[in-house]
């Protein structure tokens, strides 16, 4: 849970019944929240107000073990769209590094959909089963959704699954994969590949043009900046920090080569 004090300060704690959490406004036993409705307010030693809140998908990936840099929560809700994942999709992800953006697929996809998860490093795959176990877990689901199955493979070798109606990338050299997401996916399904330079996406755009323009039709690349606003009184301003270029977002369609 998350405790949020009026200033918007956020203190994460996982509840267990007889421990406390200590911080500069004292301690508070979490015993006296356990059991208590989401939206709820507990006091502090102070007698200040603090709000009781479930932490958000976005805010749990911004606080989970990392053991590669994560897809941004900006860029992973753009991708959910253009790649317009529904529920039953049957999606398979490569790159799965510590797992942020499967969590979101597997909400996406729902009890119907299956989420394929490609990562050849053990010790992100590693990573990326116990930040999974524990967000399901925080949502009342024990253990991993059985709709998600991780394999330690390398795509570049090869994808097993057949029929896929969507394909998304975050590797180093997607261009090395393509031969491979043409035999996987289906026709009109949809290719997302993730990278953080213009070069990787200019090679991969070229690559794609040259040796697979019968089978993929580029449907765009995107770059996303998010910047907050704040209101103080009866001015309004932009904050002084942003989050600008962390990523590129390519998406490309298949298409049948038969006419």
């Amino acid at each position: 849970m998350h405790l949020l004090d009026k200033k918007g300060r956020r203190y994460p704690i996982l509840l267990k019944a007889g421990s406390s959490f200590t911080f500069t406004r004292g301690t508070i036993l979490h015993d006296s929240i356990i059991g208590l409705e989401e939206g709820s307010v507990v006091l502090s030693p102070y007698k200040e107000q603090l709000l009781v809140l479930r932490p958000t998908l976005a805010e749990y990936l911004s606080r989970m073990k990392k053991g590669s840099q994560i897809i941004y929560p900006k860029d992973i809700g753009a991708i959910l769209m253009l790649a317009d994942i529904f529920p039953g999709a049957n999606v398979l992800e490569a790159g799965t590094g510590s797992g942020a953006l499967t969590i979101a697929l597997l909400r996406a996809v729902g009890r119907d959909g299956k989420v394929i998860s490609y990562e050849r490093r053990n010790e992100f795959a590693a990573i990326a089963n116990s930040n999974i176990d524990t967000f399901f877990e925080q949502v009342g689901i024990a253990g991993k959704p059985g709709t998600w199955e991780l394999k330690e493979r390398d795509i570049y070798e090869g994808i097993e699954e057949s029929d896929l109606d969507r394909i998304i990338l975050d590797l180093t050299e997607p261009w090395r994969a393509l031969m491979h997401v043409e035999q996987s996916l289906r026709n009109g399904g949809i290719l997302i590949c993730y990278n953080p330079t213009v070069l990787q996406i200019f090679k991969l755009s070229k690559r794609l043009e040259t040796k697979y323009g019968q089978s993929f039709r580029v449907m765009g690349i995107y770059e996303l900046s998010m910047r907050g606003w704040e209101i103080k009184g009866r001015s309004m301003r932009p904050e002084h920090k942003m989050i600008a270029h962390t990523g590129f977002i390519f998406v490309a369609r298949k298409c049948s080569t038969t006419t």
